[in-house]
């Protein structure tokens, strides 16, 4: 499994190009950690502070729309519709409007501004609507006095703590904050005061809060804020749950407020009506000298009041069933139903229906006064208010048919007693009917006192349904942002996979041979050897150091070729590449140098008669050569130029003839190769290049050995295939590869390792021993 992940990820590789560039990695990881100290640095502490409340359960199914509906767990939709009010856009404002954070505080220190719950000073204003936006910067002078500057327009006051003055046309003063202790005028701090918007405010506030169900199976919600001032935080939540949970209790209290406010009013109506008829009774005594009735008309009067108070009664509640339907089909809206249903209804499935019917729509109110219209707990609200009001109606129906016998019946039971009452002497029936609207007025009026006395009390009796279970407590924590270990981790991790990154792009879009593999991977011609990078500035190794690495090289170079050539007569190497630039007259010509080093008579041939350049590098001109041999009929002996090199001669081009390919496959070059080859031990070959002329193909016929020479991080990968497919194809006779301009450290000899000692390579392509991998294919 190991070996087979090395064939697809070359570790060592990878392992040597980090190595490569390690001063990319060393500069990449400085620059992180310096983007993360300066992160940590300047970058504004955020502190998480946490608070949570206890819903109490309610399992109980009012009527059958609870059935119908809910058919899911109802104990999770009134969490999440809790928590959805939690972060209303009501309840957010009012709680910011109580803590007047519409005036925010800010440090100004020598690194950083932070935000601060208490600051030196206090700004003391009564509505900031005209200058929301504004900033000023207030700069303690002594204990009396203070500079201002307005941050816009730049002006610069001078005023004195409490002093009332105007700024843009609203009233402000700037009193010393006493809870703000420091030992010295000079020590205090200079402090900003922004003016904010209220409802920016409130939107960027509802952003931040985090409601979470602490426990699936549990009713506790966790809120959560992340604050730059933990005294800030800790306010704001324990003011957004007392906020919270005081609405509770006013939205239960809401059927009781509007009770008593009813009933106030009919009471003022009866007081005046009883005053009234009190006087009447008076007068009418006064006028007729009537004392007393006698028992006989008392009991039927008596009973007559009894009986109209009933009536009463039973039409008061008629008018509330008729305004109630009224309302209903009328109104869309159903949270200000004026008669609350604990008025007079003894039905106490009634009376719970009303209740439910007005929590439910004012719960439905808040969401959508918090801009969640698009909310799902909306549509499930309409769903229930809707089954509410069908069953109200229903209700309303059946109450008010059982109200009308109950009427009916107190009417006629009223006329008998009339008919008795007619009996008796005027002057008896007429106080008797005064007094009996009294006594009708007096039952009604303590009736109503009655009720009132039980919707105060059933206000009084209300609670939440919600309590703070634990409250924000300021514990001084460390900053929950920035996290400055974590930070540094991630500056170490993209140090480290930015270069590494780049690293791969550049492999994956570069297109040049660079390493070994890339050879490998590009052509199946066998590697002869490498010939490192030259720093000299001296082409020919002849003016080298002997001992230079370079030179090492190409007698690596030339050993590879005498173990090809074990039998000795393999003589003819040629030399080609795809391009120019590839190094093949370099290849060539100092290749030619070591052998003749060697003690053979070797002779190199500057084939190239298109754009010659070996006799530039040995620093000869180009007047006679093989051109003149073939055209001109020179004899070799007038063309061949001995050199300063001991056994190396050279035979260069010549001038360049019109048609440089008819010269190569004259008669004439077939001789003059015959007989160099009975004169040189060893002749190396500088041909064009084979990419863009035949004349390379021309000149192999006369080869033994063909060198094809790949130039690191300048031959394309690309031009590979083209000579790889002609060597398939066996029209490139025995032809191997020498890899030039090789840097060392670049992981072209054995992932960095270099030469060895004097002679060779570490990167596996010959080991020159006997049992050598190579020879075992190839000979």
């Amino acid at each position: 499994m190991t070996a087979k992940l090395d064939e697809i990820i070359d570790f060592r590789q990878i392992f040597f190009k980090v190595i490569n560039n390690l001063f990319f990695f060393i500069i990449s990881l400085f620059i992180a950690f310096s983007v993360a100290f300066a992160y940590n640095r300047y970058t504004n502490e955020l502190y998480l502070l946490e608070t949570s409340i206890l819903i109490k359960e309610d399992n109980s199914i009012a009527n059958a729309s609870d059935l119908l509906y809910s058919k899911v767990s109802t104990n999770n939709k009134s969490i999440e519709n809790k928590a959805l009010m939690i972060k209303s856009f009501p309840l957010v404002y009012k709680t910011l409007q109580d803590l007047r954070f519409d005036i925010s505080y800010y440090i100004k220190g020598n690194i950083k501004t932070s935000e601060t719950y208490t600051a030196p000073v206090q700004v003391r204003c009564a509505n900031t609507e005209k200058i929301k936006g504004k900033i000023i910067t207030v700069k303690v002078i002594d204990a009396n006095s203070f500079l201002l500057i307005d941050m816009k327009s730049k002006e610069e006051q001078v005023k004195r703590f409490a002093e009332k003055f105007l700024f843009h046309g609203v009233e402000i003063s700037i009193i010393n904050n006493t809870l703000f202790h420091s030992d010295k005028i000079i020590d205090i701090p200079i402090t900003i005061v922004k003016f904010q918007d209220l409802k920016h405010l409130t939107q960027f506030y509802q952003r931040k809060i985090s409601v979470v169900q602490e426990d699936r199976g549990s009713t506790v919600i966790n809120i959560s804020i992340l604050s730059e001032d933990q005294q800030k935080g800790v306010v704001f939540l324990n003011k957004l749950t007392e906020n919270y949970i005081n609405n509770e209790v006013e939205e239960k209290n809401i059927a009781s407020i509007k009770t008593v406010r009813f009933i106030n009013n009919q009471l003022l109506e009866m007081s005046d009506s009883l005053a009234l008829i009190e006087q009447q009774i008076q007068e009418y005594k006064n006028n007729n000298q009537v004392t007393d009735l006698s028992l006989k008309a008392q009991s039927i009067y008596n009973n007559i009041i009894g009986l109209e108070s009933e009536v009463a009664k039973s039409n008061t509640i008629d008018d509330y069933y008729n305004d109630l339907s009224e309302y209903f089909n009328s109104s869309d809206s159903f949270e200000r139903v004026s008669v609350p249903s604990s008025f007079g209804e003894p039905d106490e499935n009634f009376n719970t229906l009303i209740r439910r019917l007005v929590e439910t729509q004012t719960k439905k109110n808040i969401l959508i006064d918090g801009g969640q219209v698009n909310n799902p707990a909306i549509v499930q609200y309409n769903r229930e208010i809707k089954q509410l009001v069908i069953n109200l109606q229903e209700a309303i129906k059946t109450s008010r048919l059982a109200n009308n016998l109950v009427l009916l019946e107190s009417k006629r039971r009223i006329t008998e007693k009339k008919k008795e009452l007619g009996d008796l002497p005027k002057i008896e029936r007429e106080l008797l009917s005064i007094e009996r609207l009294q006594s009708i007025s007096e039952n009604i009026y303590t009736f109503l006192l009655k009720k009132r006395a039980e919707a105060r009390i059933t206000a009084s009796s209300n609670v939440s349904d919600s309590k703070v279970l634990e409250p924000a407590i300021l514990f001084n924590s460390d900053p929950l942002t920035p996290d400055k270990e974590k930070s540094y981790i991630i500056a170490l991790v993209l140090g480290l996979m930015l270069p590494l990154l780049f690293i791969l792009i550049k492999d994956i879009t570069n297109d040049k041979i660079i390493t070994r593999t890339d050879l490998v991977n590009a052509t199946s011609i066998p590697i002869l050897g490498m010939a490192s990078r030259n720093y000299s500035g001296h082409t020919l190794l002849s003016k080298q150091n002997p001992k230079s690495a370079v030179i090492e090289g190409f007698r690596a170079l030339r050993s590879n070729l005498n173990f090809l050539n074990q039998s000795a007569d393999r003589k003819v190497y040629l030399v080609t590449s795809s391009t120019s630039g590839e190094g093949k007259t370099y290849i060539a010509e100092n290749l030619a140098i070591v052998f003749a080093q060697s003690g053979k008579k070797t002779l190199v041939i500057g084939a190239d008669l298109r754009k010659p350049k070996l006799f530039a590098d040995f620093e000869l001109d180009n007047t006679s050569g093989i051109s003149n041999y073939v055209l001109d009929e020179k004899s070799l002996a007038e063309i061949i130029i001995n050199t300063n090199v001991m056994n190396l001669d050279i035979l260069v081009s010549g001038p360049i003839p019109s048609n440089p390919s008819d010269v190569l496959l004259h008669n004439k070059l077939s001789e003059m190769m015959h007989k160099l080859k009975q004169v040189y031990d060893v002749i190396l070959i500088d041909t064009p290049p084979l990419g863009l002329v035949a004349d390379s193909l021309t000149l192999m016929k006369y080869s033994d050995v063909n060198l094809y020479v790949v130039r690191q991080s300048y031959t394309q990968k690309g031009l590979l295939a083209y000579v790889d497919d002609m060597n398939m194809k066996e029209r490139l006779g025995d032809l191997h590869i020498v890899f030039n301009d090789v840097k060392e450290g670049s992981g072209a000899y054995g992932y960095g390792y270099g030469y060895g000692y004097g002679y060779g390579y570490s990167d596996g392509s010959y080991t020159y021993a006997k049992d050598s991998e190579y020879f075992d294919d190839h000979l």
